[in-house]
């Protein structure tokens, strides 16, 4: 079975264009939170979101095209690799839904005629098609929408494609954008902090939502070859409720194990965890319950950095798997922003201080609403 390279990130967040200054941010402990600027809501001072400078993109949804070819560019100069590499390459693509396009389609003929008009559908898979027609690509191309855990399945399928041989390349493709309708929703279920997303904190109130857009580039190749890698992952749905976590955790559990085993690892060989680490109660309950469950007393060092990025749903598997690994090239595992006071009821305490990249592999968990869970597993060379 052939081994999967991370041959190249590609990032466009709240700190610019690109991995690197996403990786300065995350270095410098500074958060990527930003004012919302894009439309507005009658409880918009009462958030935070994390917004990118939409100057260089269209208004409408062609800012999505924009922005996944933008990353998709980045990586393939990451890898040091052209265009041409690309042409038979997979494509696969995850985000949580399309809304933000279609609202900012209605946005601009707003501002265009004044006429109030039905908000389009953009469906995602079109926008991956036209991705795909840019990039010359003749791959297959596929969708993932299973909500946070979108563009992390998205990399288990590309991945499943290069060990079956029907690519030797797969770019994985994370995208989301701010939508007026998801915050108004988890607004109204009471899942933002106004303070912005502390995870594991005591105090925590919920989530921060961001937009990003994130490029995995995955080669398959020899297993004796250099480079970070993908050494395995997994998936599954809890079942447990619609919306809420298994209190124990031991679905999130079984994930993690499951992705081990995929890997061909034991939970010892875990270095560093990257966890979903969202803020909200009920997830850090049942992420901390389950990794006191699988590790014990041998637990390693673990991070959230979704107050740096903000919690871009479908889209960070492949935005925190970017920045993430951009760190652990870089030299250094970030800090947990947002965390302060230690919850006595979790038992755990995250990374309160950057400290050096350790070696060995790194696990980065991403467990969606409705129960949508990955884990991946990676190693950085």
């Amino acid at each position: 079975m052939p081994a999967i390279y991370i041959r190249g990130l590609g990032l466009v967040s709240s700190y610019g264009l690109g991995v690197a200054p996403a990786v300065d941010g995350l270095r410098a402990g500074r958060t990527g939170i930003t004012p919302l600027t894009l439309f507005s809501l009658p409880f918009q001072n009462q958030i935070q979101v994390n917004q990118f400078d939409h100057a260089p993109f269209p208004p409408d949804s062609a800012c999505a095209t924009a922005t996944m070819e933008t990353v998709a560019r980045e990586a393939l100069a990451d890898a040091r690799l052209d265009a041409d590499a690309l042409r038979d390459a997979a494509l696969v693509v995850g985000t949580s839904s399309f809304l933000f396009a279609g609202e900012a389609d209605y946005r601009r003929s707003l501002a265009d005629s004044g006429e109030i008009v039905m908000p389009p559908l953009v469906p995602p898979g079109q926008a991956a098609l036209r991705v795909a027609r840019l990039l010359g690509m003749q791959g297959p191309v596929l969708t993932l929408t299973t909500a946070c855990s979108s563009s992390a399945n998205a990399l288990l399928v590309a991945a499943a494609l290069l060990r079956r041989g029907e690519a030797r390349r797969a770019l994985v493709i994370g995208v989301e954008g701010l939508s007026a309708v998801a915050l108004s929703g988890f607004h109204s279920l009471l899942l933002l902090d106004p303070q912005g997303c502390r995870p594991f904190d005591a105090d925590r109130r919920g989530m921060q939502i961001g937009e990003a857009v994130g490029a995995v580039l995955l080669e398959a190749g020899d297993a004796t070859g250099d480079g970070d890698r993908l050494l395995g992952g997994a998936n599954l749905c809890d079942t447990h409720h619609m919306t809420s976590a298994s209190p124990d955790g031991s679905a999130m559990r079984s994930v993690m194990e499951m992705a081990l085993a995929d890997a061909g690892l034991q939970a010892g060989d875990v270095a560093v965890i990257k966890a979903h680490g969202t803020g909200s109660l009920d997830n850090d309950t049942a992420e901390s319950a389950a990794m006191r469950a699988l590790f014990g007393a041998a637990l390693p060092p673990f991070t959230g950095i979704k107050r740096y990025l903000g919690h871009t749903l479908g889209a960070c598997g492949a935005v925190e798997l970017a920045a993430f690994l951009g760190c652990l090239r870089a030299g250094f595992v970030p800090a947990t922003a947002g965390f302060a006071l230690p919850d006595p009821e979790l038992r755990i305490t995250p990374l309160t201080e950057a400290r050096p990249a350790p070696a060995g592999a790194a696990m980065l968990n991403f467990f969606g609403f409705g129960g949508n869970y990955a884990s991946l597993l990676i190693a950085h060379v």
